[in-house]
């Protein structure tokens, strides 16, 4: 008995081992959300809800007023009420891509997508903050684009049945694009998050930019864990109107920073075999042409380099008619890949044509632009005229600002019209630098009885699924 007492003192006792169960590693998401913000603007920005006389100047004088009130919105003395924040939402994948949106516009601002050697790189052309994206130079880089995505001729259409004839706002020459001077890229959307999905929302109001009806607008953003990219775009409408909605993300598979010599290693398939007709304004005629034996035949896989310089228009930028089955949803539309990284994305859709467009007004540096000091001071007086309201001429789009939209005088005998446009990370972006691959209806099409429906009526629901798919080319390219 003493002996044991003496173990027992002495603590040499075997201790009750206890088994431990092991706690389970943390799982790693296969898509995270992040949602932080990207800038402020102002809140001023509001559409006339009754058309006048001067609608459109109105819709012009908005847009100005983003640009010269954004700096008072980012004074710290400012009203909590004249600002909206623009937020941004991030998804990775455990595959190791990332994609980045803003509620500014609905806007794509960064894809990464890793090579074949595992390195991921932005694809997709932007800017670095939202103050860039306010300049009218912007060739809608990544945009939501609305109510109608590209042109409608003289600015004028006929809503059927009823024949009613409408007159849009003319922001292309005499010509309406991508929805006028403040179209849905133009717009601080409101967004809120379900799950791995962003929803963002915006009201269109009866006759903003000449549209007729109220349109509720709704665009869904996620992103899956085998790196696809899903947008699902409806709309309803108080009464007939039109809608195409589509959104303009400008990719180099390379690298949106890359340039135009790996531009043209891209290798691109079209699910199309006939392409609507233009003119020399690039407006639909309304005919439908066969794109077989022509240089706009991407049904077979076919390298850009050797196709872009037997296009007479510098480039492409045409619609093409989608083959699309009888009882299909989303429908493949194109393909592109660059070689030498490996890259691959795959574009589909549920709309009937597809805007393929190689960034042919993008600025060009081989090409200098040469005009007689009198017509820059006779266009500087007509733009101070316009300003103070006694002319309602109309001002420079997007489009043309892509080219030159600022000019300086040279010892008063010229002026230089090549203006390099600036992007991430100190980017130039360059003419055939960028492609885009615009999935739509067709352009006019409410002029054109021949092509697809575009009028949405009171109690139907207008949708749009996209479907950007990246992946990665181990094996040869057949």
């Amino acid at each position: 008995m003493a002996e044991e007492g003496d173990e027992k003192a002495s603590g040499d006792v075997e201790e009750d081992t206890k088994t431990v169960t092991p706690q389970p590693e943390p799982k790693i998401p296969d898509v995270e959300l992040i949602v932080d913000g990207f800038g402020l603007m102002p809140k001023s920005m509001k559409v006339p809800k009754n058309r006048t006389s001067n609608a459109f100047e109105e819709s012009k004088q908005m847009l100005k007023e983003i640009k010269v009130t954004n700096e008072e919105a980012k004074s710290p003395c400012s009203s909590s009420t004249n600002i909206e924040v623009v937020r941004r939402y991030t998804w990775r994948t455990k595959n190791r891509m990332s994609v980045q949106i803003i509620s500014y516009g609905a806007t794509i601002t960064s894809i990464q997508v890793p090579d074949k050697k595992g390195v991921p790189d932005d694809v997709v052309a932007g800017f670095d903050t939202l103050e860039e994206y306010f300049q009218p130079r912007n060739p809608y880089f990544g945009a939501t684009i609305g109510r109608y995505a590209n042109i409608i001729r003289d600015a004028t259409m006929v809503v059927r049945p009823s024949g009613r004839m409408y007159m849009l706002s003319n922001n292309k020459g005499h010509h309406h694009y991508h929805g006028g001077y403040v179209g849905f890229d133009k717009v601080n959307w409101h967004s809120y998050v379900n799950g791995n999905q962003v929803i963002m929302s915006h009201v269109s109001e009866r006759f903003h930019e000449g549209y007729p009806g109220t349109v509720m607008a709704q665009i869904t953003f996620e992103v899956t864990c085998d790196n696809t990219l899903k947008i699902e775009m409806k709309c309803t409408s108080s009464e007939p109107t039109i809608v195409n909605l589509s959104c303009t993300p400008y990719f180099n598979l390379a690298g949106h920073h890359s340039g135009n010599n790996t531009m043209y290693d891209h290798i691109f398939t079209i699910n199309a075999d006939k392409y609507t007709a233009a003119d020399d304004d690039g407006v639909v005629t309304g005919e439908k042409k066969v794109v077989g034996g022509t240089i706009f035949d991407f049904r077979v896989p076919r390298v850009l380099r050797t196709m872009l310089p037997r296009v007479a228009m510098g480039g492409y930028d045409i619609n093409y008619c989608v083959t699309q089955g009888t009882a299909q949803d989303l429908t493949f539309h194109a393909r592109a890949l660059h070689p030498v990284t490996g890259r691959v994305m795959e574009l589909y859709s549920n709309q009937p044509g597809l805007q393929f467009y190689t960034g042919n007004l993008l600025p060009d540096p081989d090409k200098i632009v040469e005009t007689p000091v009198k017509a820059v001071e006779e266009e500087e007086a007509e733009s101070i005229k316009s300003e103070s309201g006694d002319s309602t001429a109309s001002d420079k789009s997007s489009v043309a600002g892509e080219v030159m939209n600022e000019e300086e005088s040279v010892e008063g005998k010229t002026s230089v019209g090549y203006v390099p446009l600036m992007g991430k990370q100190g980017t130039f972006y360059k003419k055939h630098g960028l492609f885009c691959l615009m999935p739509q209806n067709y352009p006019d099409a409410v002029n054109h009885t021949n092509f697809p429906n575009s009028v949405l009526n009171p109690g139907e629901v207008y949708v749009h699924r996209i479907q950007y798919k990246f992946g990665i080319l181990l094996g040869r390219y057949i």
